[in-house]
């Protein structure tokens, strides 16, 4: 008996032996699943509705959600808000940026006046405030995101701590090659991307690279000290850089397993992170008619801001907290934005173009992390005014 016992366990020994070589060698791997991916995107049915995620309802033949609460519905009216893949999941300060691929983006829902943003807990309901984050659209692009430029015009990517280049690098892209092979080298310069340089005028607020055609390889010049190696990278990730960001209270319970969270009236046209957990796409109105209602449309400005500065860096309009100061002598004319957006589009070619984005720049602190940018200039957070330290 005791022999039986004894081959018995060394052959499930050797079993998980050769299954951990396996696994560490590659010859197995599993699939990570990122946040919401195992739920469902869409569904009739709120009783399929995921525990702890964010949908919009949607119903082109109905404005009243009340009997598609009660029942199925004819078709998919509950889509998922899709978490991408973000880059505050490591311990950088970089700026907040969201990844999704040519195949993934769409799956970002669209909310239209008259639909609702649904959120559902078994136990949890967010009395103490709603966070919302705000995103520019840089289009489509390689997997790689706030590039810092010097002096010279040059742009680069730095791996501060030895762990890879986070915060920068999508590394579910081929740009994470650069993780692959450089990971004990500390910065990496993006020099010429498909022949042509990588300068300020390529380059959107977000530090990401404009002008490419979508899904088309690309073969970029990375330098190592004063070495360069070409790697192929395709220019198919859709980016989403940080840009204001905002708390709201107003909800309805709905007599069903999920809440209506209130979209305020002062939001405008873009996309939104709803308190860390998913993205969707606001059409606010007046712009119905012109959203082509593909993942990218360059005929909407997505990125216009909300709150507005002065010229020292002084809020000055906030609707979120109440803030108005606009009209207060010395103000007049010296308004500026948080970030200064303008759209990112593409031309007849499907060439993505920059018409004149000139924001990023500065950062405000969302919840409880800190968020800088990556220029010489520092930043004094925790201030209402956001005050530009030099």
């Amino acid at each position: 008996m005791k022999k039986k016992h004894l081959i018995f366990s060394l052959i499930v020994l050797g079993i998980v032996a050769f299954i951990i070589v396996m696994i560490s060698t590659g010859g197995i791997s599993f699939d990570t699943f990122g946040q919401n991916e195992q739920t469902k995107k869409q569904t009739g049915s709120v009783d399929e509705l995921a525990d702890g995620c964010y949908y919009i309802w949607h119903n082109e033949n109905s404005n009243d959600i009340k009997k598609d609460l009660e029942g199925i519905a004819a078709s998919d009216v509950f889509k998922l808000c899709p978490s991408g893949s973000v880059n505050w999941d490591s311990d950088s300060f970089i700026a907040h940026t969201v990844w999704f691929s040519s195949s993934e983006d769409v799956d970002i829902p669209t909310l239209y006046p008259g639909d609702k943003l649904l959120y559902v807990s078994s136990t949890k309901v967010p009395y103490q405030g709603i966070e919302w984050e705000r995103f520019s659209d840089y289009g489509y692009t390689i997997g790689v995101a706030n590039m810092i430029g010097d002096t010279s015009g040059h742009y680069r990517i730095e791996n501060a701590n030895g762990d890879g280049f986070d915060g920068y690098v999508y590394r579910r892209s081929d740009v994470n090659q650069l993780n692959e092979n450089f990971s004990s080298v500390g910065t990496l310069f993006l020099d010429k991307i498909g022949g042509s340089p990588v300068r300020e005028e390529s380059m959107s607020d977000g530090g990401t690279v404009l002008n490419l055609d979508k899904d088309k390889d690309y073969i970029c010049e990375w330098y190592t000290g004063t070495i360069y190696q070409d790697f192929k990278m395709k220019a198919n990730i859709h980016t989403f850089g940080a840009l204001e960001s905002f708390t709201t209270y107003d909800y309805d319970f709905l007599h069903s397993n999920c809440i209506e969270i209130k979209i305020p009236e002062w939001f405008k046209t873009g996309y939104y992170y709803v308190a860390g957990t998913g993205m969707f796409r606001y059409v606010a109105s007046g712009n119905e008619t012109l959203y082509n209602g593909s993942p990218y449309d360059k005929n909407i400005n997505w990125n216009d801001p909300i709150k507005l500065y002065d010229d020292f860096g002084n809020l000055i309009y906030d609707p979120s907290t109440g803030i108005d100061k606009r009209d207060e002598e010395g103000t007049s004319g010296e308004v500026q934005t948080e970030n200064i957006q303008s759209q990112s589009g593409s031309n007849e070619d499907g060439n993505i173009v920059n018409e004149g984005d000139v924001g990023v720049e500065e950062y405000e602190e969302f919840g409880t992390e800190i968020i800088y940018d990556d220029t010489e200039n520092t930043y004094e957070p925790g201030t209402e005014g956001e005050t530009i330290i030099q």
